[in-house]
């Protein structure tokens, strides 16, 4: 909802309550002031969208609280207008930033005309500025994987994506819960509007505030204009809280009653604001262990939580891991079907743990790309980490990165089966199980040819 009031300042009475009626009844907010000096006093303590003042005042002519409202806030626009008009008024009005100059009497159809070509302008340059700032947190995402795990994910999006329920995205770092709120978002009605996101562990508390709420001109130092908050750019769109574990238990109840209310206040503004967000938020951590041990709170929980999306760890979906290298690699502009990628190569991802996730793997193949050159990726370009496979499949004090008894099976599974050249008549004779067993196995590992 884009925030617009008005001021009106003249000492007659009669022109004071006339215009405060006839804006009013436009659905304007209005207020009124009886001099230039109480004007620029209310102002300065409200800051309205537009000032409709005359000229001719006593204590403080509209002329000099014209210069003293743009030197306070350039994008006020203010109008000027008097029974008295002269050129040299006019003149001096629009070399100091005045919007428009109206005559008196006031032409009550020019005059709405003129508020609305005005409102018309600050809104424009509302959602420009809103624009500017969404822009920069948004970027194209796809969801990539055909493993158990990320089918049910994708299952799970198309489900919620068209209701306006809270999601709460859980899953470890680098697995791609921005992409899962962004695809959220993209499925549903929802899609044309903002998407904006913030991880709250990368700002600081004191500084997060101002991010979600914005804050006027003045409300602190070095805030020398005004910013609006994200929860205000999210206005008919999304807004994702990432990492909202790590937000303090003193910005939590602020949240909570913005998310249960839809309205907050710029820091330093004594109005609220109205915004439409939907909102997701996505943790690393378990909130409800947090809850416990009273660094989260119980409240805020089940407000963000009514529906759960677990996206899983790379090393519980490496089936995948194939399909990523490819789509990366077509990202690179390196794909060619006549030069396929090693099997060594591939094993020895899928061997590894992905302590990182696909933001490790990215990053890994990146660095492949970069030593390969114009090579096909092959064992040698990957880092020593990886190419010792031995002891990645050995396993790990590290109960994280341990293997379960599935992942071990799925691994010998897929050996014998390339070693045998995915005969499946001797892979089931290898291992020692019916060739109707095999085939089970095959489909609920998804390891295919």
């Amino acid at each position: 909802m884009i925030t617009f009031s008005i001021l009106i300042v003249d000492d007659e009475k009669t022109i004071r309550e006339g215009l405060r009626a006839l804006l009013g009844a436009e659905g304007y907010d209005v207020e009124t002031a009886t001099n230039g000096e109480e004007g620029l006093a209310l102002f300065k303590e409200h800051e309205y969208a537009l000032v409709l003042s005359d000229i001719m005042m006593p204590k403080m002519t509209g002329l000099d609280m014209l210069k003293e409202i743009k030197q306070y806030n350039p994008d006020t626009s203010v109008v000027l207008f008097t029974g008295f008009s002269t050129i040299d008024n006019v003149v001096e009005a629009i070399k100091s930033g005045a919007a428009e100059y109206l005559q008196k009497p006031i032409n009550n159809d020019e005059l709405l005309a003129m508020v609305k070509r005005i409102y018309n302008r600050h809104e424009l340059k509302i959602n420009n500025d809103m624009l500017r700032q969404q822009m920069l947190r948004t970027k194209f995402v796809q969801i990539i994987g055909k493993s158990v795990g990320i089918k049910k994910v994708k299952k799970e999006i198309k489900q919620v994506s068209k209701s306006d329920i809270p999601v709460l995205i859980t899953g470890e770092t680098g697995t791609g819960k921005e992409l899962v709120a962004r695809s959220i978002h993209d499925q549903g009605p929802r899609r044309d509007q903002p998407f904006v996101a913030i991880n709250c562990a990368s700002i600081p508390s004191d500084l997060l505030e101002s991010e979600l709420f914005g804050h006027e001109r003045g409300a602190f130092s070095g805030a020398v204009v005004r910013k609006y908050g994200l929860f205000e750019v999210a206005n008919k769109g999304t807004i994702l809280l990432d990492e909202i574990g790590e937000m303090s238990m003193e910005l939590q109840p602020k949240i909570l009653r913005a998310i249960e209310s839809k309205q907050f206040r710029r820091l330093g503004a004594q109005k609220e604001i109205s915004s439409d967000f939907r909102v997701i938020s996505s943790t690393h951590r378990n909130l409800l262990t947090q809850v416990d041990k009273g660094r989260f709170r119980e409240d805020l929980f089940y407000r963000l939580s009514p529906f759960i999306i677990d996206v899983p760890a790379l090393r519980r979906r490496k089936s995948d891991i194939p399909i990523l290298v490819d789509y990366f690699s077509v990202r690179k502009g390196r794909h060619d079907p006549k030069n396929e990628v090693e099997n060594d190569f591939i094993n020895a991802l899928q061997n590894y743990n992905w302590p990182g996730n696909i933001r490790e793997l990215q990053n890994t193949l990146e660095r492949v790309f970069l030593i390969a050159g114009d090579k096909s990726p092959s064992l040698e370009h990957l880092p020593p980490e990886i190419q010792d496979i031995t002891s990645q499949i050995g396993g790990s004090s590290d109960a994280t990165e341990r293997q379960t008894l599935e992942e071990v099976e799925r691994d010998y599974i897929m050996k014998v089966y390339r070693e045998l050249g995915g005969n499946k008549t001797h892979v089931a004779k290898a291992l020692g199980i019916s060739l109707r067993s095999l085939y089970n196995k095959l489909e609920k590992y998804e390891i295919q040819n």
